[in-house]
């Protein structure tokens, strides 16, 4: 039986991955590299200090550190959302059909703590998660299991007995991985998203039918 969820952020639960895109425009043209909306959506789901390590390594610069270029991408982001962000489409019926039926809900995000908390005051749902972890403390990132086996430690639940929700291919992975069941709720689906045991189009979507279904 499912006794927790466990959500993604960016793209899942927050309108942010066009942020990021800006962001990263922005950012890397200050040392030489311009990238097109789809070089950005070609690194959805991966950890920011590894999209500016396969950066550095395509097209290596000069004069400013990996982790500068790291550190302005995140602030010119959090600028970005302090202005623009937006949620997806479902987030509060999707946090409310769990907070019915007193599942604990937690948090696994690829991004830094720093951009969790600016998300979730921006959209005034931080106090629905009961625990939250951050794929930042990790030494390995998406699609690596880690930051989805340690919530469910964090919750005390085995992670077969947690649902999670994503909607980037390298997070399906990770979850899976966990050997957890995955709703995947991919901008643009391919064929890796096969591995969820459930995929829509929207939380919207999510209804007691399916929750009867994944508890099957």
């Amino acid at each position: 039986m499912i006794e927790a969820v466990i959500f993604d952020m960016d793209g899942l639960l927050i309108d942010s991955e066009p942020l990021w895109h800006k962001a990263e425009q922005v950012v890397f043209a200050t040392v030489g590299i311009h990238l097109s909306k789809t070089d950005c959506e070609d690194t959805t789901g991966i950890r920011i200090d590894d999209v500016v390590k396969l950066r550095y390594d395509e097209k290596p610069w000069r004069g400013t550190s990996l982790k500068s270029v790291e550190n302005e991408i995140v602030d010119e982001l959090i600028r970005l959302m302090e202005k623009e962000l937006t949620a997806k489409p479902g987030v509060q019926e999707i946090l409310s059909f769990f907070q019915e039926k007193q599942i604990p809900i937690a948090l696994a995000s690829s991004s830094s703590f720093r951009i969790i908390n600016t998300a979730l005051k921006q959209l005034g749902i931080e106090d629905a998660f009961k625990t939250m972890h951050s794929a930042d403390l990790e030494r390995y990132a998406k699609p690596h299991p880690a930051v989805y086996i340690n919530t469910a430690k964090k919750l005390n639940i085995a992670p077969q007995n947690c649902l999670a929700f994503e909607d980037s291919l390298p997070g399906t992975i990770a979850a899976k991985a966990a050997r957890m069941k995955v709703v995947a709720i991919p901008e643009v689906s391919r064929a890796g998203f096969a591995v969820a045991d459930l995929q829509l189009n929207s939380l919207l979507e999510f209804s007691e039918e399916s929750w009867s279904k994944l508890n099957n």
